[in-house]
């Protein structure tokens, strides 16, 4: 067999893998990965989908080597099988849900219950707090690097604790006496830039269509 053709094979059995790695990246957030690192983890994707994959199909896979029979020299080529690799893609789609449910959902809480970690699933603290609280509207008071304050509802935030930026809207600065001045406009962005040293979720207004109130003396 030409060693181009076994790589090839080596390629599309590992192809669901890298399939299911790229879109657990895109869905879930992840830290950044050396090219070596995401070659072990479409491996270990790979092995987990086969598993799954072969027993549904008794173990074929979904294309097969078949030899020229025309050919004097005996040539090899890749043929597919269709119905296997729509089961081999629905099975890769299943799986990479599962992967980014887990990461979302925090499955390493389970394993905490029976203190086999202590770590959870998501990136960093920021994700933990942002990712695990119902954040849609949630009244946030972020305080500055200069001392000031910006009191608003939360409507973005960035993935990555390393970016640390926010989107607020209905906003007002808030001054150490605890007093809020509208800032015009339908929001404001708040960067890294802006030097982030605190944020402080805090209990919606009894009315939600009156602006928060700040707690006295926040800063």
């Amino acid at each position: 067999m030409p060693a181009t053709l076994l790589a090839l094979q080596i390629f599309l059995i590992l192809l669901p893998g890298f399939s299911a790695g790229y879109v657990v990246h895109a869905l879930a957030t992840r830290r950044s990965q050396t090219d070596f690192e995401r070659v072990i983890e479409a491996l270990v994707f790979s092995f987990f989908i086969y598993v799954c994959y072969i027993p549904l199909n008794h173990g074929r896979l979904p294309f097969h080597v078949q030899t020229d029979p025309a050919s004097s020299s005996g040539s090899e080529t890749v043929r597919w099988d269709t119905p296997q690799l729509i089961w081999l893609a629905a099975v890769t789609a299943a799986f990479s849900l599962a992967v980014v449910a887990y990461i979302r959902l925090d499955g390493n809480r389970w394993l905490r219950m029976l203190r086999l970690t202590e770590r959870t699933t998501r990136n960093s603290i920021w994700n933990d707090i942002f990712e695990s609280e119902a954040i849609d509207g949630q009244p946030l008071q972020v305080e500055l690097a200069d001392g000031r304050s910006v009191l608003g509802s939360l409507l973005y935030y960035s993935d990555v604790a390393e970016d640390a930026s926010i989107y607020l809207t209905e906003a007002s600065w808030v001054d150490i006496a605890g007093n809020t001045t509208p800032i015009p406009g339908s929001g404001i962005l708040l960067t890294k830039n802006s030097g982030i040293r605190s944020v402080s979720l805090l209990d919606p207004a009894p009315d939600m269509g009156e602006e928060p109130v700040a707690p006295a003396g926040a800063r």
